[in-house]
């Protein structure tokens, strides 16, 4: 099996901590919780429903960065899919299940990938080159940040 590259290891292993993270901000939530909107109009569903749609973009991102060379990188744009994909209307256990699923397909693919696949790249269109490297980065960064999202909803 190949090493991960050096300088990865730790990022990769919160990489694979995330859906660990989302449970422990979950864990003894309220119901009545789930649907309450913050000030940016986003619930707790609407978080666990873009985090298992980014996160199945991302994975479609690693598949086509690993097999093509430089391919264009699909764009989401998160207010249309939380609007025209009823995030209000779907399962926030299957959304949690799916990001789940998906963060560990992914990172079970990304343990056989060497150093020169850790380096491949895509393009963009609003952000430029992206690694595979980059876009476990930005998954890490991304649960970070909807993570501290819902504990701040929680609070209030």
């Amino acid at each position: 099996m190949p090493k991960l590259p050096p300088g990865i290891e730790e990022t990769f292993e919160r990489y694979l901590m995330g859906p660990t993270l989302v449970n422990e901000a979950l864990r003894e939530i309220d119901p009545s919780q789930l649907n309450r909107p913050n000030d940016d109009g986003w619930s707790v569903r609407d978080i666990l429903l873009h985090l298992a749609d980014t996160e199945m973009m991302r994975a479609i991102r690693f598949g086509l960065i690993l097999a093509e060379d430089e391919p264009a990188l699909p764009v989401l744009n998160e207010k249309q899919w939380k609007r025209k994909l009823h995030y209000l209307w779907r399962s926030p256990e299957a959304a949690l299940s799916l990001f789940t699923q998906t963060r560990f397909a992914m990172g079970e693919m990304l343990r056989q990938c060497d150093t020169q696949a850790w380096e491949r790249r895509g393009v963009h269109p609003e952000i430029g080159r992206l690694t595979v490297a980059d876009l476990v980065r930005r998954g890490v960064e991304h649960v970070d940040e909807h993570v501290a999202q819902i504990e701040e909803m929680r609070r209030r």
